[in-house]
């Protein structure tokens, strides 16, 4: 397992950091360089990346789909829509601070002479600004990083330039990343926490993330986003994503400064906070699912069941195993997920033998990775449909299932409706949520931040 210091997001990376010399006017301190390496920088946005995937935004994103439900204090009030623009400034700091800048700075001083480091980049940059739109909707980004040259208060994009830019962070990146090794000067190797510094895996990673952006704009042209994302998922596994050995995953440690941010807030910091949902147990119960054991602790009658929204029971389960231990591997871009893509994408294209053969596929990587194994009676009775039996709603709820505290399922939701969720009566609102209001420090201090505070006002590519 490979350590992380989660204290590293406190590093100041904008800046190169000063340095003392063993002699003065002569020698330098290896140990406290003058700029910052592009394997720190590296190393240190993916942390940034782990903690904004695995941490708020997801056990948030989680509770909106009713996936788990918040019964204790702040983790109550985001469960009951008191989202306030206060909630979420450190996730967007970190996003912007601890991310974009610094892969900014990886790019630029990665040079053409490092493809790999700068297509490892490009992919994390689409990975943060993915998140950023998906919640925020217009966001700044073509400006956005620049603030050492003078450009603190950046203009918002629309979100449709922001996915296309995506598009094109990822295709620059694949032209990177197809390189040779001998292209490069300097290789990534264990300062790359996700591969190692694996190339050909970063490379199909880029595919997967197209294939996911395209599919995201299924409201917008379902043939066109579905004929898209099928050539991205075939690109992915043309380029090695065809098994879970190819998931991008965020990697944690068994230290306190490197615990998954799950087991960090359910177990350590704030236990009895989140249980899980009634909505995601009960579809499970009625499969007779395997995962259950992994999702959910028992609750305090020995069985896995969740809690409604609007009912803060926390003798239901918790959150189990599969997301709350010290050192899980959390998933960032899967294999199962890239095939229930393909599903649905042929699906919404005409080709339902093909929709059915990606799903059945999808649900068995998704038990085999979460409970380290097949389960033939769940494969028979979840995972043996045909043309004639393959449904959008089975392709959605199973992914819905499979993506569980993945800050993905948020976005499926809001884009198929699927599982059908009543929203919690005790609300703030009546509506789930379908956005994150702008953060404090953007209202007061960007001059060109929207104020927007309606949650429950579609993004562009809900609408």
């Amino acid at each position: 397992m490979k350590k992380i210091v989660y204290t590293v997001l406190a590093l100041a990376l904008l800046v190169g950091s000063g340095c003392k010399k063993f002699v003065e006017g002569y020698d330098v301190s290896p140990n406290s360089p003058s700029t910052v390496t592009n394997a720190l920088l590296l190393s240190n946005t993916q942390v940034a990346y782990f903690a904004t995937a695995n941490g708020q935004l997801s056990r948030q994103t989680s509770m909106m789909i009713q996936q788990t439900t918040g019964v204790g204090f702040q983790s109550r009030d985001l469960n009951d829509y008191a989202i306030l623009e206060g909630d979420n400034v450190n996730e967007w700091t970190v996003i912007y601070t601890n991310g974009i800048v610094n892969l900014r700075k990886l790019h630029s001083q990665a040079g053409g002479a490092n493809p790999y480091y700068q297509g490892i980049a490009k992919v994390m940059q689409a990975m943060f600004m993915g998140i950023a739109t998906d919640l925020w909707g217009n966001v700044p980004n073509r400006e956005a990083g620049f603030g050492n040259d003078g450009k603190f208060t950046p203009v918002y994009d629309n979100q449709e330039v922001v996915i296309q830019d995506i598009q094109a962070y990822l295709d620059e990146a694949i032209v990177n990343l197809s390189k040779t090794e001998d292209k490069n000067i300097l290789l990534p190797g264990a300062d790359d926490l996700v591969f190692g510094g694996d190339a050909k895996k970063w490379l199909a990673t880029a595919h997967a993330l197209k294939a996911r952006y395209h599919n995201r704009l299924s409201k917008k042209n379902a043939t066109g986003s579905a004929t898209s994302a099928l050539t991205s998922v075939a690109a992915a596994k043309a380029a090695g994503f065809t098994s879970s050995s190819a998931n991008c995953n965020a990697t944690f440690g068994q230290n306190s400064n490197e615990y998954n941010q799950w087991y960090a807030f359910t177990v350590v910091e704030r236990a009895g906070y989140i249980v899980t949902g009634a909505s995601m147990t009960n579809i499970m119960n009625a499969w007779n699912d395997p995962r259950l054991e992994f999702y959910c602790k028992p609750d305090s009658g020995g069985a896995y069941n969740g809690t409604p929204s609007d009912v803060p029971n926390d003798q239901a389960s918790e959150v189990g195993p599969y997301l709350a231990t010290a050192d899980a591997a959390f998933p960032l871009v899967s294999y199962a997920e890239l095939l229930f893509i393909e599903a649905e994408a042929n699906f919404r294209g005409g080709d339902k033998a093909a929709a059915a053969t990606a799903f059945n596929d999808a649900v068995k990587a998704s038990v085999k990775d979460v409970t380290g194994g097949a389960d033939a009676t769940f494969e028979a009775a979840q995972a043996a449909e045909t043309a004639g039996t393959i449904t959008l709603e089975k392709i959605m709820t199973h992914k819905y299932v499979a993506m569980f505290g993945q800050i993905e399922a948020y976005a499926d939701w809001r884009r198929t409706g699927i599982p059908a969720l009543t929203p919690n009566p005790s609300g703030a609102v009546t509506s789930i949520p379908r956005r994150l209001p702008t953060v404090q420090d953007e209202r007061l201090y960007n001059p060109n931040a929207p104020a927007e505070n309606d949650i429950t006002k579609p993004v562009w590519w809900d609408l």
